[in-house]
């Protein structure tokens, strides 16, 4: 069992193309060349071993930006303190500079969650010998890039103030909000895919405890989904019906207002807890420090021996090295 448990175990490196098993450090010789990419930059140094850290930091942060900024905002009375949208917090100054600020780091945030998902969900496939044809490597793919989508969208909800840039900040929020509901559902799917290939055959209460995550993760997707139909439906029918002239938020309208606000607020913490979601399997995921490679030719031409050949020619032919020439004299 305990053997068992060990596979699931990988080290970060670029592509998480080494498993524990393999030694830390190799000869200078067979080391490989090739650049880390960007996961081992995007991914927080400091955590290292600690990765499962990232979620838990990720959700807090953009909890934090959202309650902040709805807190300066209400301190300077630029919006009710019950309810308003989550972008309302953020439309005068100074709220809606802090509220950038934070949310486009949170998104950054985000998106390393993403690929470091998209990372181990790869290298575990590979380590269970799942084939690379397999549907499981072009959904993890597609995980890949709907996450990035909706980690960019979360960076134009932040950046584009819905009174003063209507339709990309709509935009932003279809990304962050649509798109970023499917990929929790994309996720979920293949969190099913894992544990069915860590659990087998066994017994079913074995396979209880291994499908705890993934039932933890259904739960949230389904409540997502039903705070993403409400959030959609009440905003439009409070749009159309004020459009019209049929009353405002402070009247009539006051219930499919509060009912639109609130169902938003809590679509964006369901996505945050989704996020959490990830900490148990980065518990067996470690990185490396970043590291860089010269390209081969211009490490020749400025490598060490090559100057103490130069060196080695000029004193055969009579020349004074470098640093040597008080001495001479």
């Amino acid at each position: 069992m305990e053997k068992e448990e060990r596979l699931d175990k990988f080290e970060c490196n670029g592509l998480l193309d080494r498993t524990r098993t393999e030694p830390d450090t190799l000869p200078e010789s067979t080391e490989r060349s090739e650049p880390p990419g960007i996961m081992s930059i995007l991914c927080l140094v400091a955590l290292k071993r600690r990765l499962w850290l990232l979620p838990i930091l990720t959700s807090s942060w953009l909890f934090s930006s959202f309650w902040i900024s709805y807190g300066i905002a209400v301190g300077y009375n630029h919006t009710e303190a019950d309810f308003p949208y989550i972008s309302h917090t953020a439309i005068e100054a100074p709220e809606r500079c802090v509220f950038g600020q934070l949310v486009n780091i949170g998104a950054v945030m985000l998106a390393m969650n993403v690929i470091l998902r998209y990372l181990y969900l790869k290298r575990y496939f590979l380590c269970k010998q799942v084939t690379v044809t397999d549907r499981c490597f072009k959904v993890n793919l597609a995980g890949l890039v709907l996450g990035f989508a909706s980690a960019f969208g979360l960076s134009m909800v932040a950046n584009f103030q819905t009174e003063v840039q209507r339709i990309p900040h709509y935009i932003g929020a279809f990304f962050a909000f649509g798109i970023g509901t499917v990929y929790c559902w994309i996720q979920t799917t293949l969190s099913y895919k894992v544990r069915c290939l860590m659990t087998g055959d066994k017994l079913s209460d074995q396979k209880f405890r291994k499908m705890a995550l993934v039932i933890l993760q259904f739960i949230n997707s389904v409540v997502m989904t039903v705070l993403l139909v409400l959030f959609s439906t009440s905003k439009a029918i409070y749009k159309v019906q004020s459009t019209k002239g049929l009353g405002s938020k402070w009247d009539t309208l006051r219930e499919i207002y509060l009912t639109s606000t609130v169902s938003e607020w809590l679509l964006a913490f369901s996505i945050l807890t989704f996020t959490l979601t990830f900490a148990p399997n980065f518990k067996n995921v470690r990185m490396h420090d970043p590291h860089i490679h010269l390209e081969e030719e211009y490490e020749k031409k400025h490598s060490i021996s090559r100057h103490d050949d130069i060196s080695a020619n000029n004193n055969s032919n009579g020349a004074i090295p470098y640093g040597t020439a008080d001495n001479a004299v």
